[in-house]
């Protein structure tokens, strides 16, 4: 049975972005001489710590990312350049006025930088293609439970996840069936069925099993517990599928009551502190954001103003916290309709958009004004996409229509998002694409955090300004 593990190989990856940045520190003082042994090594462990919790937070180190060499160098880019100013800005604190050497800590950023690269490049792509060859991630899964359903689930894996997945399907098995009675014939996923529960327990004793997964209705829980008792025999993952047409989990969590064990569904977003600390992370961004992309919205604006008639800025009414509508601020890149309500959505290729808009909206600077609405305590930097009152996603089905639309309320909509990120830039035009921005949404206000929105921005500058969902 493999040991390896995503966290394993993420841990390993790490490493070597640890002693690559090492060596890079040594040769800078070697080649330089400009700090003692104790210097360099103090500069050098804030700097690698900076670098670390920036890609964690960015979630950099992850086994998808290190077979991309291009994402692999947007992600080092983006935590050498602050971690870098950390370490100057530690060594101008350190070393007297006059005995500093600018260039000597510039020839060491640049190594350092080299050094990663290399390492991600070439000693990480040597690793993965190894990991690759010998398959130590991949993961032999049997299914038990409801035929059906397990069927239903391998199907739906192999579409998401095709030739590249990680999980091997290899057995199912019925926990209704008789000893004695005749199996059911394969189905077309390829996968036999092998018995039931005891010839599970049996199965495992002599073939190398990662992960069950228990698939069953929750219509009869008794007998989902009575198989996952059964489970305790195997050392394996055990995975019970839920059933969200039943029961809504809500990304749960365990508590207590009266002593007892109970399931928290639902908590509250941003109480106490949290919300104070939201409130402090809109006003500074905003105000930073603004300041650094004065030039940029100038420049826009003039743009705009000799491209085509009408005003410079957008004002479309949107829906915030608990459901109260604002006036939510866009750079113009549409021709001027008053009788446009923005109900319709915009789709690739409107006619409506100007050829300024499209590359303000390709780039994303259209959303620039934005950061007004966050001074004005009507937005916040990171939170669920806003969309128009009544916005259409389908033919007379209206977005407040989908279950769980409204739980997005009880946070302020934000100029970037978890679901903006993730896929959700362009026009709303399916009701599966809306489902899967309400299911991002409620993702990230159960899971919000100071570490999380910071994740969230740095992707955001990374890779979610532009591409080819942002339209």
């Amino acid at each position: 049975m493999t040991r390896w593990t995503h966290g394993l190989v993420n841990r390993l990856v790490l490493a070597c972005d640890v002693v690559m940045a090492a060596l890079a520190a040594i040769f800078a003082h070697l080649r330089w001489d400009f700090l003692s042994w104790s210097q360099i090594a103090i500069l050098w462990v804030i700097g690698i710590f900076a670098f670390v919790q920036i890609l964690q937070i960015g979630r950099g180190y992850r086994v998808e990312h290190y077979v991309r060499p291009v994402r692999q160098i947007g992600h080092i880019g983006v935590a050498v350049v602050p971690a870098g100013a950390l370490v100057a800005i530690c060594y101008y604190a350190l070393i007297p006025i006059g005995q500093t050497n600018l260039w000597a800590l510039l020839g060491w950023g640049c190594v350092t930088a080299v050094a990663l690269i290399f390492g991600r490049l070439v000693l990480v792509r040597l690793g993965m293609s190894l990991v690759q060859t010998h398959e130590v991630l991949h993961r032999n899964v049997v299914l038990i439970g409801d035929l059906g359903r397990a069927r239903d689930l391998v199907r739906r894996y192999r579409e998401e996840e095709g030739e590249d997945g990680l999980l091997t399907f290899i057995a199912l098995f019925d926990d209704t069936h008789v000893d004695g009675a005749p199996l059911p014939p394969m189905g077309p996923d390829g996968l036999p069925v092998l018995g039931g529960m005891r010839d599970l327990l049996e199965f495992v004793k002599h073939n190398p099993v990662d992960i069950v997964v228990v698939s069953k209705s929750w219509s009869d829980p008794s007998a989902i517990s009575a198989i996952a008792n059964q489970m305790f025999q195997i050392a394996a993952d055990v995975l019970v599928e839920l059933d969200p047409d039943r029961f809504t989990l809500n990304y749960a969590s365990l508590t207590r009551i009266a002593d007892e064990p109970a399931l928290q569904v639902q908590q509250q977003p941003l109480k106490g502190s949290l919300g104070l600390l939201k409130g402090v992370e809109d006003y500074v961004v905003a105000a930073v954001g603004l300041l650094l992309t004065a030039p940029v919205l100038i420049a826009a604006a003039i743009a705009i103003k000799l491209d085509s008639p009408g005003p410079i800025l957008f004002r479309q009414p949107r829906v915030g916290l608990n459901n109260r509508v604002f006036q939510c601020y866009k750079l113009r890149t549409m021709k001027v309709d008053p009788a446009d309500d923005g109900s319709a959505g915009t789709t690739k290729n409107d006619p409506r958009i100007t050829k300024v808009g499209a590359f303000l909206r390709r780039s994303s600077i259209d959303e620039l004004p934005q950061l007004f609405n966050v001074l004005r305590g009507e937005m916040s930097v990171v939170g669920p996409r806003p969309h128009v009152p009544n916005m259409k996603v389908a033919t007379n089905v209206r977005y407040e229509a989908i279950r769980q639309y409204v739980a997005r309320y009880r946070m302020k909509p934000g100029i970037t998002g978890w679901a903006q990120i993730n896929g959700m830039r362009g026009g709303i035009n399916t009701l599966e694409k809306a489902e899967r921005g309400v299911e991002l949404d409620l993702f990230y206000i159960e899971h919000w955090s100071i570490w999380f929105d910071i994740r969230i921005m740095l992707l955001t500058i990374t890779k979610g300004m532009a591409g080819p969902s942002v339209f």
